[in-house]
C-alpha cells in the first residue's frame, strides 16, 4: 500500500485539514493509500513515499530516503494542493501503475 504523511508542527489541526483535502483528491484518481497525520519530530520513524504540509515545515525536514517532499505555500486552497499532486513525481508513477 502506498504511504503519504501529512505533517506539521503538531500532527493535527493543519494535518487533519490536508489530509481530508487529499484523500478525496486521491478517491477521484482512484489511487489507494495510507495516509497518515504525524508530526514533524515523528517523520524519522515511519516510512513514507511522499510527505505533504506546510512550506516552512517540509523545508526544515532532513530525509536520508528516497522519498518526495511537497511543501505547500498554501495549505487551505484544495485547487492548489491538486495543483502541486499533479506535478508530482511519485503521484504520476502511482497514476500510471494503475
Amino acid at each position: 500500500m502506498k504511504r503519504i504523511a501529512i505533517v506539521c508542527s503538531s500532527g493535527l489541526g493543519t494535518s487533519l485539514m490536508l489530509r481530508i483535502h487529499l484523500e478525496h483528491i486521491l478517491k477521484e484518481w482512484n489511487i489507494q493509500a495510507n495516509v497518515m497525520n504525524i508530526d514533524k519530530s515523528s517523520i524519522t520513524s515511519e516510512f513514507v513515499e511522499l510527505i505533504i504540509g506546510a512550506k516552512q515545515i517540509v523545508d526544515s525536514i532532513e530525509m536520508n530516503r528516497d522519498m518526495e517532499l511537497i511543501g505547500l505555500e498554501d495549505i487551505v486552497d484544495k485547487q492548489y494542493l491538486r495543483s502541486r499532486l499533479e506535478h508530482s513525481t511519485t503521484i504520476q508513477q502511482w497514476l500510471q501503475l494503475k
